[in-house]
């Protein structure tokens, strides 16, 4: 039997009050990175007077938003003065490496989308979409600021496919590359590589304007357009990749995309997903499940899809080998590659 301490941490009203509350948590998240607070405190602004100065905002209101971000475990306070935290000086000071400032506007989208989840569940149809091209400012901001996320994911699979190691001079082409994070990381393990990168001509721009400004630009061949319209060549790659991008394809969508990968490569190429999966029950792992709604309230078909599927869709496009690597170090719960081979 329960007893009735547990009963009572079970019923406590606490977790339920900060579910109710996340929104609330992110606009001041993204009020404080709006106004770089993150960024001037770790220039040595200490004071609330001194940030507001700087950021040009209200001395008061600065202030109470400042203490706010202490609740959130982003800001500590010592006699007065503001100090950024270690999660705060990695990951949210403008210039930084791992710097993810810029995911708000993603984040900001789909609360619009979210807004209106009742109405989604009555119709089933999206609120706002993030699956065509008229999101383009949107994705801009997004490839960029999501980098952090997916750098683990392709360091990964270039450990797993042994890139630059067993296998050099790879082909490859990247299916809505974004950022070209995959690609770079590929180049970076293995310089002989040859890249191809197939997205929306403002993305194209963003990533080339990205790496340029690194030092690095002009190692990757750009394509602008999307993959239903624009001609690949066929038997010529050696892998194919698909990154953070099929959950925003219905299931027919991801059929036609694998068929089209599956002629564009040469044989024993592979396809590569990587995507947050469900587990075929889809109890967990949560990250994957919430983000799943996500993707309800902003495609009219699209969702965080399982394992089962995509095999099931890779093997009908004339895929075998089917192979799943999870748990991967420094990703997201329910980050998943997924390879493929064509023989």
């Amino acid at each position: 039997m329960t007893s009735p301490q547990n009963l009572k941490e079970a019923l406590s009203i606490q977790p339920l009050l900060r579910l109710l509350a996340d929104f609330a948590n992110s606009r001041i998240l993204d009020a404080a990175i709006e106004y770089d607070f993150f960024t001037l405190i770790h220039q040595g602004f200490h004071t609330h007077e001194e940030i507001a100065r700087e950021a040009g905002t209200d001395p008061r209101a600065t202030r109470i938003v400042l203490d706010g971000l202490i609740a959130l475990a982003l800001v500590e306070k010592r006699a007065g003065r503001y100090f950024v935290t270690p999660a705060s000086e990695t990951f949210l000071v403008r210039g930084k490496p791992d710097y993810i400032g810029d995911f708000r506007y993603v984040a900001m989208s789909l609360w619009d989308g979210m807004a209106h989840l009742r109405e989604t569940l009555k119709t089933g149809k999206p609120f706002s979409r993030l699956d065509t091209g008229n999101e383009l400012q949107v994705w801009e901001k997004l490839v960029i600021g999501i980098i952090p996320i997916v750098r683990p994911a392709a360091e990964a699979f270039c450990e797993i496919f042994e890139v630059g190691k067993v296998r050099t001079g790879l082909r490859v082409l990247d299916v809505a590359g974004g950022s070209s994070i995959f690609g770079h990381t590929i180049l970076r393990f293995d310089p002989s590589a040859e890249v191809t990168q197939l997205d929306w001509p403002n993305v194209n721009a963003v990533a080339q304007k990205f790496w340029g400004e690194r030092g690095s630009g002009g190692k990757i061949r750009y394509i602008d357009g999307e993959f239903r319209t624009t001609a690949v060549a066929e038997n010529y790659y050696d892998l194919v990749i698909a990154s953070n991008f099929c959950r925003f394809e219905s299931p027919q969508g991801n059929r036609d995309l694998f068929l089209k990968a599956f002629r564009a490569l040469r044989t024993g190429g592979f396809i590569l997903i990587n995507d947050f999966l469900p587990n075929e029950e889809r109890t967990g792992p949560t990250f994957a499940l919430r983000f799943s709604v996500y993707v309800l309230t902003h495609t009219p078909s699209g969702e965080c899809y399982t394992l089962s599927q995509y095999s099931r869709w890779l093997e009908e496009a004339g895929f075998d080998a089917v192979q799943a690597h999870g748990d991967l170090a420094d990703t997201l719960a329910g980050t998943t590659l997924i390879l493929a081979q064509k023989k």
